[in-house]
């Protein structure tokens, strides 16, 4: 697996997080990457999963990814600016 899904918007399709976007911030394995929201998923501690557990979206958050590939900071604010930019986990950043 390369790169260039890392900044991809997915969604949960198994488990308690079911329906909920998330950005793939790291790669595991072939069959596992890192999610984060920034919300109930900081990038401190990003959550595990299986792919075939996810649904990849179309969307990228580039500025996150550049960031992350490039080995930038990246804040949690960012990711939640992100994902609502592009319309995903409708809640405004005050």
């Amino acid at each position: 697996m390369t790169n260039e899904i890392i900044g991809r918007v997915v969604i949960s399709k198994a488990g308690r997080d079911r329906g909920r976007a998330f950005l793939i911030v790291g790669i595991a394995d072939d069959n596992h990457v890192y999610l984060a929201d920034g919300e109930t998923r900081k990038l401190a501690a990003p959550k595990r999963k299986k792919l075939k557990h996810l649904r990849v979206e179309a969307e990228t958050a580039e500025t996150v990814a550049e960031k992350l590939t490039g080995g930038k900071n990246v804040l949690d604010a960012e990711l939640r600016k992100s994902l609502f930019a592009l319309g995903y986990n409708a809640k405004p950043e005050q």
